[in-house]
């Protein structure tokens, strides 16, 4: 008795290969979206969550707003960046009202690209609110 091999499921294996080569090749053409600005403006966004949660992280950021010591907070966020980044900061309360009656910031800002986030703060007082703090960041060109 002869065996018979069936060869019907080969040429799916073969077909099969060549199309994830194609598919493969194809997007190995496209290439890397490196845009150098928005690296950047992913970088400044970092740093701006990095400062006020590292400040938030004990509760001294609460406490600045809280005593409304807007002194002492422009100081903590301009020692934390380099001298080539401008900042503002606006402290807003749940209504987004300003709190803060001057501005926090280090001059004027000289790029027309800036990047901002907002970050959410609890008060560690007995009247529980939420603060929202917005922080702009842009390198000095």
């Amino acid at each position: 008795m002869r065996l018979m091999k069936n060869n019907k499921g080969q040429i799916r294996i073969i077909e099969a290969f060549f199309a994830s080569v194609l598919i493969l090749s194809s997007l190995a053409l496209i290439p890397p979206e490196t845009n150098v600005q928005n690296s950047n403006d992913r970088v400044l966004q970092s740093t701006a969550r990095n400062i006020l949660a590292t400040l938030d992280s004990d509760g001294y950021l609460s406490k600045l707003i809280d005593n409304k010591n807007w002194t002492s907070l422009k100081k903590e966020i301009q020692s934390s960046l380099p001298l080539t980044v401008w900042f503002n900061l606006t402290v807003f309360d749940d209504n987004m009202q300003p709190i803060n009656e001057i501005p926090i910031c280090n001059g004027n800002p000289t790029s027309e690209k800036t990047v901002g986030i907002d970050y959410l703060c609890a008060s560690a007082g007995r009247n529980y609110e939420i603060f929202v703090i917005r922080l702009q960041l842009s390198n000095v060109s």
